[in-house]
Order: C-alpha cells, then structure tokens, then sequence
C-alpha cells in the first residue's frame, strides 16, 4: 500500500489544532435487519470483484469478470483508462509491458484500441505463456464490458496516468449512456481532477474523493465528534486497514509517528448517521470479512470471489 500523511497536530503558543494536508441471474436479496432504531442493514457484506476477480484470474478481462458473476459476486470493480484513439478500456497499469506479452514500457494511450485488442492480457497471469488460444483474455473496451453484462452493477475505477479530466470524463460518460447503464455504474477515482469532472454530469453516480471522506472519517477521530453532515450524503470507499504516517508539528520541529489505521465501529456510525454508504477495500481474509461485517459495511471489496464464496459460510477456503 502506498502511504499518505495525515497532518495530525499543530502545536503552536500552547494551542492544539488539527488538520488533513450484475443485478446477477444467481444474485439472491441479501437478508435485511433493523437495528432497533429504523435503520435497515445488510446482514452480509456485498461482495466487489477487484479488477474483476484479479486473484482468480488476468484481471480486467471478461472471462475473469464471467467467473466472478457465477461465484456469486454481487459487483464488479474495473480499472478504465482511454486508447490513444480516446476509446475506453479495461486495464490497470500504467504500463502494458506489465501485464502483457509487451517487453517495451509502452503507455494504453500511446495505442489505439485496435492494436490493444491484440494483446495478450492474461500473459503475466500466466507467468509467459501464451494464455488465449482462443483469444479470450483480451484487453476489452468499456462499451465491451457493459453490453456483455448488461444486467451486472460496476464500479468504475479511472486511472489514465496522463488523459485530460474533462476529455476523459466526456469518453466515459458517453459509453455509459450509449449502453443505458447509468442505474448500474458508479464512478471512483483516486484523482481529485477526476472525481471533480465526473461531479459535474448529472448522469453520473460518483464516489466521494479520498480527500472528503478522510477529512469525515480522521477528522471525527481527532474531535471526537462525527464530522458527516446529513445535506452531504454519499458513497465513500476507503481501505478496511491502512499504514498512515502521523506528523506531529512543533514550533522547534516535527516528530513522525507510523501506526496502522482500522476502521471502527464508531467510525462507521458515524457515516451511517448521514445517511452515507461505505465500501470497504482490500477485504481479503475471513478474519477481515468477519470484521467488516460486525461494522455493518455495505460492501467489501476482495480479490478472490471465489475465497470469498467460503466468507459468507464464515469457513476457510482449501
């Protein structure tokens, strides 16, 4: 994980402040409880297929996201970046020499999406080998993905290194509305540029930025008082566990502290109380799903739906 810093002391003339520089064909409804006080919860976290099912199988790719549906994933999470024709495609890094047969750094951006099409994207999976004889683990485009699940909820996760806001907001929006699929995908970035154009096309749903949901969720932490205000209602996704640096600041000096933060009950409560739904990312042990569930999260993100299959069955999986 990387690391962000959290602003979290400012001491100055004796003064303590604080700062933060598918609806699926085998879906069945989750069972739904009241907890005593009119609100109504899912019993079991959704599952989110990260990058489709990245641990079962080359991520991003549409047998990976075929997989994951018929194990029961309730949502699938895709990485989008665009072509260098503008064309919306499901692939993570910023180097395609990183998961295909590629051996040159070479951009999504510097290829059209016609050349895409013919790499190999299951080739790093597969440790070298040629994976799709039947070509099947391709790079596909976002309009792909959507009309081959047309009834499958997907989160969609932008992270072109070097497109434009606005010109990349515009390409994925259009495919979203050209495919009727505006009830059915939600926008997430870690970029705020990003989060910031898709906000503006009422077509859109959209994640709150990191930045929002950390000023709620250290903000309240510090205070000692929920920061989550009822007129600001939203999605916010975020790590169940994240490595975070404390930086302490002095008039003669600063002390950094590293500690580990994890998410609480009380933390949840209080995004509840907005009216807020919370994602939680890089649920990937039983121990961890078992946890997520006891706060009652929404959703939980994990890299293997088919490990997770065993979550719910509060089991280990072989």
């Amino acid at each position: 994980m990387k690391k962000f810093k959290i602003l979290l002391f400012m001491l100055m003339f004796n003064h303590l402040g604080f700062a933060f520089s598918e609806t699926l064909p085998n879906e069945t409804s989750p069972i739904l409880l009241d907890d005593g006080n009119g609100i109504v919860k899912n019993r079991n976290p959704l599952i989110i297929a990260h990058r489709g099912g990245t641990a079962d199988g080359p991520e991003n790719t549409i047998p990976t996201i075929q997989s994951s549906i018929q194990r029961g994933a309730h949502i699938i999470w895709i990485t989008v970046q665009l072509s260098k024709d503008g064309v919306p495609v499901l692939y993570r890094p910023s180097d395609l020499s990183a998961l295909t047969e590629l051996t040159k750094q070479t951009k999504v951006s510097e290829m059209t999406v016609k050349d895409l099409a013919t790499l190999d994207a299951g080739y790093s999976f597969f440790e070298g080998q040629a994976s799709d004889t039947e070509n099947l683990y391709k790079i596909p485009t976002l309009k792909d993905v959507l009309v081959k699940f047309p009834h499958t909820e997907f989160f969609i996760d932008l992270k072109s290194p070097d497109a434009e806001a606005k010109q990349y907001i515009e390409s994925v929006a259009d495919v979203i509305e050209q495919t009727d699929s505006v009830d059915r995908t939600r926008i997430y970035s870690t970029s705020e540029a990003y989060i910031g154009a898709a906000k503006k096309y009422s077509s859109l749903n959209v994640f709150k930025s990191r930045a929002e949901t950390r000023d709620i969720l250290f903000g309240s932490k510090l205070s000692n008082q929920c920061k989550a205000t009822s007129d600001q209602p939203g999605w916010h996704a975020f790590e169940l566990t994240r490595n975070v640096e404390v930086v302490e600041h002095f008039m003669l000096g600063e002390g950094r502290t590293k500690t580990t933060f994890r998410w609480s009950k009380d933390d949840l409560s209080c995004f509840d109380t907005a009216d807020n739904t919370i994602v939680l990312i890089g649920v990937n042990t039983q121990e961890d799903y078992q946890y997520a569930k006891s706060l009652g999260a929404y959703a939980v993100m994990v890299d293997s739906p088919k490990t997770a299959q065993c979550y719910e069955k509060h089991k280990e999986c072989e």
